[in-house]
């Protein structure tokens, strides 16, 4: 097996741990801001909605706002302010708030496969 599928194969683990079975597509975000302030970025990719081609760009950019996650103390806590959940998507309004006390609002869509949430933007 290529190095490729092997990290395909954990990234998809990784997911269905991170995401999966009743987990709601709000704890999906929060495991995904968690996994970016821990540095893992593997994980954070994990819980994306991404082509094989676009696994590598997420990781770079991933790589970069874990490092400013980090000197921002880290992921503190997600505030919803709005949702729209269906049995198969979801778009979910929130603010995600830094332990450094730095707001950063979003909108996150989503999708339900396989029994797991992913983000899709």
């Amino acid at each position: 097996m290529t190095v490729w599928r092997v990290l395909m194969v954990v990234s998809v683990a990784l997911c269905a741990v991170a995401c999966g079975g009743s987990d709601s597509p709000e704890k999906c975000i929060e495991e995904c801001w968690k996994s970016l302030s821990k540095g893992d970025t593997a994980a954070a990719v994990a819980m994306m909605k991404t082509s094989p081609e676009e696994v590598e760009l997420y990781r770079s950019i991933f790589a970069e706002q874990s490092g400013e996650l980090q000197r921002a103390g880290g992921f503190d806590q997600l505030e919803i302010v709005g949702s729209d959940v269906s049995a198969e998507s979801a778009t979910i309004d929130a603010v995600v708030v830094l332990k450094d006390g730095q707001r950063i609002e979003g909108s996150y869509r989503l999708v339900r496969e396989n029994d797991r949430w992913l983000i899709t933007e």
